[in-house]
């Protein structure tokens, strides 16, 4: 019986030891503390993606956020994206602030950096459980120049359609798009999915579609106006254009521009644009 009674108190024993110690000591913290510290930790995550690409002005620069979360809080740097290299501050031209956004301040163009302005970065998040990088961010800053547009003559035949365009500059045609078109008795045409009086359409692409045509037509001028989507300065064209109009001669089968046959529209991607068939006839040719 003695014997028995020592190995029931040897296997208790024995019992005690293997099991976890949940609630713990004074300075010594139990499973259950320590499983607490480390089971709500978690690594770094990207909250919210910044931008994939980001263009600015130099007159207004930009600030570039990326949002982050983890446990331990996570650590925040800019990197470019070729080769992994942190990126520090560039006096008056690029700046890492202490919550992780990225800051190009408005900067003259002289100052200008190749290296700054036109690169490619990535956010990176770092806390003890590991590393994280965001999306490349196309970081493009663009020089203020003074430039012009311009809404030309159109010949069409009476009674025909005619596509008013409004001319851009190479140079800024990523940046500005038309915002409405004016004719000489100050009426206003915006883009919108219904004619004005069944007549007038200002296009998604910018041009003012014309239907059926009339003699008085060609007593009217037209004006666009145009936005710059990085400034919002908006500009009126320099010159007015008009429709001339011509009568027709007998019957005409439908005829395309010369300018028109075989030309290619090139477009940037998620830009709207409009196909057009600019046939002309007599009578007035109908389109499918």
């Amino acid at each position: 019986m003695v014997v028995f009674k020592i190995l029931r108190e040897v296997l208790d024993w024995r019992s005690r030891e293997q099991q976890p110690d949940i609630v713990g000591s004074p300075g010594k913290p139990g499973l259950g503390a320590r499983c607490k510290m480390v089971c709500e930790e978690s690594g770094p995550v990207i909250a919210e993606e910044p931008d994939n690409r980001v263009d600015f002005s130099n007159s207004t620069g930009a600030n570039i956020h990326c949002s982050v979360r983890g446990h331990p809080k996570p650590t925040v740097v800019w990197v470019k994206a070729d080769d992994g290299t942190a990126i520090g501050d560039v006096p008056g031209l690029r700046k890492v602030l202490s919550n992780g956004t990225l800051m190009f301040p408005p900067f003259r163009a002289e100052d200008y950096r190749q290296e700054v302005h036109a690169q490619v970065y990535r956010c990176q998040a770092t806390n003890p459980h590991g590393t994280v990088h965001s999306r490349d961010v196309h970081v493009r800053a663009v020089v203020a120049q003074d430039y012009e547009t311009d809404a030309d003559k159109e010949f069409v035949i009476l009674g025909n359609s005619a596509i008013m365009r409004c001319e851009i500059p190479s140079f800024v045609a990523d940046f500005v798009t038309v915002q409405s078109w004016l004719d000489n008795e100050g009426k206003i045409y915006y883009p919108t999915d219904n004619a004005y009086d069944g007549k007038y359409l200002v296009l998604p692409s910018g041009e003012l579609h014309i239907r059926n045509v009339n003699s008085e037509d060609g007593f009217k001028s037209y004006k666009c106006r145009t936005v710059h989507r990085l400034t919002q300065e908006t500009r009126l064209s320099a010159t007015a254009g008009r429709l001339v109009i011509s009568e027709p001669i007998g019957l005409a089968g439908p005829q395309l521009p010369s300018k028109e046959t075989g030309s290619m529209l090139t477009q940037r991607a998620g830009a709207s644009f409009s196909l057009f068939c600019q046939a002309q006839a007599n009578p007035p040719p109908e389109a499918r």
